[in-house]
């Protein structure tokens, strides 16, 4: 991993353990005893919660993982690489699953769909969502191909608001943003009930029960 990369986590990690960061964006697992971090890093959130011993994650990042296991954070990250669309645990094996700004670059309906498998009734989703300012700001301020990014994010955004679907753009990729309503379409269809959305100024939060 570079020297920029590793930066880059360590600075995550300070701005998720200190409270009083305005960038702190972190859930609160509670008392759940086994807590899955789709979109894990290298493990910054599941050390910043100090929830090492009853956490697991996952991310499509290797380097970061690699990073995350070697213990360079805090506690040896235990983490799989998988795409959260297609998690690599057996049915109801989690009380919480989180996912810090990572749902965004996913397949929405399909990666609601496995966190409703993995998690067991009652459990609890917290998810942190990207607002339309920021592929807004990359369409403004992008070369062409930036501002061709920008145009299939945001309608890609529109079409998940009416139908709580997205849209692959070729084999792999599928980036949108996410309104209430697309949520609230999405998460029902996937099986949560208790929806509930809380602003930031940078993002805004999800949350459901199995």
């Amino acid at each position: 991993m570079n020297t920029s990369s590793i930066a880059y986590h360590r600075e995550e990690l300070r701005v998720a353990l200190d409270p009083s960061n305005p960038q702190r964006l972190v859930p609160d697992p509670r008392d759940a005893r086994s807590i899955l971090d789709i979109g894990c890093g290298a493990g910054q959130t599941i050390v910043a919660l100090n929830a090492s011993g009853r956490s697991v994650g996952v991310d499509i990042d290797v380097e970061a993982l690699r990073f995350g296991a070697s213990g360079a954070l805090g506690e040896p990250l235990r983490a799989a690489a998988a795409r959260g669309e297609r998690l690599p645990f057996t049915d109801r094996a989690f009380d919480y699953v989180y996912s810090r700004v990572a749902l965004p670059y996913m397949d929405v309906p399909q990666a609601l769909a496995e966190m409703y498998r993995v998690l067991r009734p009652g459990g609890r989703l917290w998810l942190a969502l990207h607002p339309i300012a920021i592929p807004a700001a990359q369409f403004r301020r992008g070369n062409l191909k930036g501002k061709a990014n920008a145009a299939y994010i945001i309608a890609n955004g529109a079409w998940f608001h009416c139908t709580g679907r997205t849209l692959r753009l070729g084999a792999r990729v599928c980036e949108s943003i996410q309104t209430e309503r697309g949520m609230r379409i999405a998460l029902s269809r996937a099986g949560f009930s208790r929806v509930e959305f809380r602003r930031t100024p940078h993002h805004f939060i999800v949350t459901a029960e199995r």
